[in-house]
């Protein structure tokens, strides 16, 4: 039985997904990329971001040499645009469901701290997570990926089995965090990442409504 749940933030418990490729659009403008659409942003996005943005023609050495400074125009402008944000469709019920299963969740992000702390208050959320594994600085997620140290490092303390912890993301990431750990796996659709690409990683479990996760999480 899951005793444990590893949530990815943007795209999975908030519904940022324009909001960011606005934010990103705007950084490949200021340094010298072609901004793109939808489509492609969801067929394209990587982590960490400074390799998105030169794949799409930014300049790879303006960008290195002002990482702080493109880090504080990505904020500044995404949050602006999700300073209204809503929760992804279900997330609310399935919250719910875990905490009156006394099923422990946490969030594991490459966003900051501060940011999710704001936005989990405002959004009533606080009551449902134990922990925040999250950025404590604007340019960290930009230059690199540490989602797997941070969790591995968490584990360590927590004395679960494998199979009593999940993860769920809206990209491959989280599904090769949780394959190279030995946990079970959920993607769920209509983030960040195109389904594609979610289901070639192969998680345990595709979905397109958080809540759907209830159902599996039944099973014996």
């Amino acid at each position: 039985m899951i005793k444990l749940v590893i949530f990815d933030w943007n795209g999975v418990l908030i519904a940022d997904t324009r909001a960011c490729l606005e934010a990103d659009n705007y950084i490949l403008k200021e340094f010298g990329g072609k901004p793109v659409s939808l489509k492609v942003y969801k067929d394209t996005i990587i982590i960490p971001s400074i390799n998105f943005y030169t794949m799409h023609g930014a300049n790879e050495r303006k960008l290195k040499r002002d990482t702080k400074a493109y880090g504080e125009i990505f904020h500044r402008y995404y949050e602006r645009r999700t300073a209204n944000i809503r929760t992804r469709r279900g997330a609310k019920r399935l919250l719910q469901w875990l905490k009156d299963n006394s099923i422990e969740s946490v969030i594991l992000s490459n966003h900051l701290v501060s940011d999710i702390e704001s936005k989990l208050k405002k959004l009533e959320l606080e009551a449902y997570f134990s922990s925040i594994l999250a950025n404590p600085g604007k340019a960290t997620s930009l230059v690199k990926r540490n989602k797997l140290e941070k969790l591995r490092h968490y584990l360590k303390g927590k004395g679960h089995k494998k199979d009593e912890v999940l993860i769920i993301g809206d990209s491959p990431e989280e599904t090769e965090i949780g394959k190279s750990i030995g946990i079970k796996t959920a993607s769920i659709t209509g983030g960040y990442y195109a389904t594609w690409r979610l289901k070639k990683a192969k998680p345990d479990y595709i979905v397109g409504n958080l809540a759907d996760l209830v159902n599996f999480l039944c099973m014996p």
